[in-house]
C-alpha cells in the first residue's frame, strides 16, 4: 500500500467516526430486544479496515465523544499516533504529520478524501452503540430481536455480532466502499 493512500484513509477514517450526534432510539418492533440508551458521552476503542474496492487500509483507534466535543485518534501498528481528529464548538480539526487543517463543516473535510458522500454522520454515534439512527430506511432484526442489518440513506449498517447490550463487530457499506469496526472497549466516562 502507498503512503500516500494509507495517509488518506487514515484521515478519511479519523473524518468518518467521531461526527455523531445523540439522537433518540428507533421504535423497536413487538417482541425485538430493547436497545440500551444512548449514551451523550463515552469512550471506546477498537481496530478498523477500511476499503473501497482496491485498496485497504487497517489501524487501531481511540474515541472520545461527550456532547460537546468529540476526538478520535488514529494509530500505527507500532502505537504511534497518526491522526487526531477534534470535532469542537462546530469546527473540525485535523492534526496529521503533515499538519493541522480546520473546517466549520466536518464534510468539507471528508467529501475530497472519498471521492463519494460520506455515510450519514449523525447516525454513526447511535450504529456504534446498537442503535439504528435517526430514520432508517428499513431495519432487519435477528432471531433474539436485535439489530442485523440497518439501510440508511443508501447505506447498509451489518451489525455482525454483539457483546452483551452493545455491538462488537460492525460492517458499514454503500457500493465499493465499506469500513468495518471492531469495537474492543466501552467506558460511559469520555
Amino acid at each position: 500500500m502507498s503512503r500516500p493512500f494509507a495517509a488518506r484513509f487514515a484521515l478519511v477514517a479519523a473524518l468518518v467516526l467521531p461526527f455523531g450526534c445523540a439522537t433518540v432510539p428507533g421504535n423497536a418492533p413487538p417482541g425485538a430486544v430493547p436497545t440500551a440508551p444512548l449514551l451523550t458521552q463515552f469512550r471506546l476503542g477498537g481496530r478498523l479496515a477500511a476499503d473501497d474496492g482496491e485498496h485497504r487500509f487497517a489501524t487501531a483507534f481511540a474515541w472520545s465523544h461527550t456532547p460537546s466535543r468529540a476526538e478520535l485518534s488514529l494509530f500505527s501498528p507500532t502505537g504511534q499516533t497518526l491522526a487526531l481528529l477534534t470535532l469542537e464548538d462546530g469546527n473540525a480539526t485535523l492534526a496529521t504529520a503533515e499538519g493541522k487543517r480546520q473546517e466549520a463543516d466536518a464534510a468539507t473535510l471528508l467529501a475530497p478524501l472519498l471521492g463519494f458522500s460520506p455515510p450519514p454522520l449523525s447516525a454513526l454515534t447511535a450504529w456504534v452503540q446498537g442503535d439504528p439512527g435517526p430514520s432508517p430506511d428499513r431495519i432487519e432484526r435477528d432471531e433474539a430481536g436485535r439489530l442485523y442489518r440497518v439501510w440508511h440513506s443508501g447505506w447498509i449498517v451489518t451489525f455482525d455480532s454483539w457483546r452483551d447490550d452493545r455491538p462488537r463487530r460492525l460492517t458499514i457499506e454503500r457500493g465499493a466502499a465499506r469500513l468495518v469496526l471492531l469495537l474492543d472497549t466501552w467506558n460511559p466516562e469520555p
